[in-house]
């Protein structure tokens, strides 16, 4: 169902194990193993985006695999812009959480 007022998110756009024939949107260099619709929601958050999460939907392509998806209210915003934002946050944050689990051990 479109949502002519919202741009719709779903993890597969940032799956670095994904192809982009499969449904990633964003370069390798900043796409990350297997994103999970509350990360995206936490970034959306962190950029001060307004969304809703809608965890028991499906990427269409995906059907079977309910990892949900974020529903961000347009405002002006373009959708590519919009990933692309998210993807190098999350990029970022993924890093220091690794940096941070090498510095524990």
């Amino acid at each position: 169902m479109k949502k002519k007022d919202k741009i719709i998110l779903y993890p597969e756009y940032f799956d670095s194990k994904l192809t982009r024939g499969k449904g990633r949107r964003v370069p390798l260099k900043i796409s990350v193993p297997s994103p999970t619709t509350e990360e995206l929601a936490l970034v959306s958050k962190r950029l001060g985006y307004d969304f809703e999460m809608d965890p028991e939907s499906a990427y269409p392509s995906n059907w079977w695999s309910k990892q949900g998806r974020l529903l961000i209210t347009k405002n002006d915003l373009n959708k590519n812009e919009v990933i692309k934002s998210i993807a190098k946050v999350l990029s970022k944050a993924r890093e220091r959480k690794k940096e941070k689990e090498r510095e524990h051990k």
